[in-house]
């Protein structure tokens, strides 16, 4: 069986890029062989019709499935007619995702996790925050979605559980495991994956002054001190959607 990855350098030690339809490269690989092939995306540039054009390259090659970061509407359809089956979510090295689709820890997704031209920035190809929309990440504890618990370490966190969010009500959740889980690293990291993410707010029981610090220069909201459930605490959050939540058990603050 050939999988389609998208990533951010030609081998599978390279990280995952986050967007499809403008991703660095496709890695091509096969799980029976074990041997890949690595693509340069041609469809980086493309003022529109990016993920189209994607989609229908990784088609020719074979690929039954894609493991990405994000996938939206209209690449989202052209995989679905082609037969192929797409796994959003995934994070991490190359081989980490081709390690989770052999083991199932990647679930197939059944609708598009961003909307159309998600990636696209004024440059062609800067990550750009969702319009219309607000995604929430939370640091989560294991990979339950919204029925984690939120995580009391924002940047050693296994897992952050996305929230998208419309019309005040939870539309969509995913999770994507944390790249430098355990890790004592850059702090500006884990701020800088959140950012790519497409968030516009980040919720978790805790955090440290340089990462607020880098998520202020990225204008994505903070929100810390809380505790619970994941799905429990974003609906919190909406709840006080307008004004600063009063600090509780449990409750939101830190806004």
């Amino acid at each position: 069986m050939k999988i389609a990855i998208t990533a951010m350098d030609k081998s599978l030690e390279a990280e995952v890029d986050p967007r499809f339809g403008r991703c660095q490269y496709f890695i091509i690989f096969d799980t029976e062989a074990g041997t890949f092939e690595a693509l340069d995306n041609a469809s980086i540039s493309l003022g529109g019709g990016a993920g189209i054009q994607s989609a229908q390259t990784i088609a020719e090659k074979g690929a039954e499935a894609v493991l990405t970061g994000n996938v939206g509407p209209n690449a989202f359809r052209t995989l679905s007619a082609a037969g192929i089956s797409i796994y959003a979510g995934a994070s991490g090295k190359v081989s980490d995702a081709i390690a989770q689709f052999k083991s199932g820890t990647l679930k197939p997704f059944s609708a598009p996790s961003v909307e159309s031209h998600y990636g696209l920035g004024a440059s062609g190809s800067e990550m750009t925050k969702p319009s219309g929309k607000k995604r929430i990440a939370v640091a989560a504890e294991d990979d339950q979605g919204v029925d984690s618990g939120v995580s009391q370490h924002f940047g050693r966190c296994p897992y952050y559980t996305m929230v998208e969010v419309e019309n005040g009500k939870i539309a969509l959740s995913y999770r994507v495991e944390n790249p430098y889980f355990g890790e004592h690293g850059d702090p500006g990291q884990v701020p800088v994956f959140i950012r790519d993410q497409g968030a516009n707010v980040i919720i978790a029981g805790g955090m440290g002054q340089r990462a607020l610090g880098f998520f202020q220069q990225f204008d994505i909201q903070v929100v810390t001190g809380v505790a619970g459930q994941v799905k429990t605490i974003v609906e919190q959050y909406l709840g006080g959607e307008t004004g600063e939540a009063s600090p509780c058990a449990g409750g939101v603050k830190g806004r």
